[in-house]
């Protein structure tokens, strides 16, 4: 399970990026991760050469071998950008942005935790496959105009991407934030 042990929140407003005291469990997972991804990409691609395109169902089995290279590649982007910090602008008050943001998780049953000066952590069970611990966490960080953020998943074995919840997010925290 991951740890976010000692977020440097100064350091990580400053370079919009997440900054953390990460386990070698962790390092070791995301490397693994970058591993899998490369081969989901790269070990298609024989196979596509393979393919004879006179033959009547070559558009499905192009279909079917650039399917795993797409998946591939848009996780290998996931999580190589996990840790960046996406940024909204706000005009309201800091203060009510706070207000907003924990009024957002208790609406959304969040575990809310971490509540720091400018660090807020909206914690939701995910459980999508099974009953093994899955938890995404929206980490946020407030400045004076806007919020930065990110979303993590933190699982038993292995901590994956947020593949399409990010989008989600993203567009209620914007009308949130209006």
């Amino acid at each position: 399970m991951r740890s976010l042990k000692n977020v440097n929140i100064k350091k990580s407003i400053e370079t919009k990026r997440l900054v953390f005291d990460e386990s070698w469990y962790d390092k070791s997972d995301t490397y693994f991760q970058y591993f899998v991804y490369l081969i989901l990409i790269l070990f298609p691609i024989p196979a596509i050469q393979l393919i004879n395109p006179t033959t009547q169902n070559s558009n499905f089995e192009y279909a079917i071998f650039f399917i795993p290279i797409i998946i591939g590649l848009y996780s290998l982007y996931c999580k190589l950008t996990e840790k960046n910090l996406k940024e909204i602008k706000f005009t309201i008050d800091k203060e009510e942005a706070k207000t907003r943001v924990l009024a957002y998780g208790k609406k959304e049953d969040h575990r809310i935790s971490k509540i720091a000066h400018n660090l807020i952590y909206l914690n939701e069970w995910t459980g999508e496959v099974s009953h093994i611990v899955n938890e995404r966490t929206i980490i946020i960080f407030f400045t004076k105009s806007s919020i930065l953020y990110t979303l993590i998943k933190e699982g038993r074995r292995m901590n994956s991407p947020v593949l399409i919840s990010q989008h989600i997010v993203r567009r209620e925290l914007k009308k949130l934030l209006k």
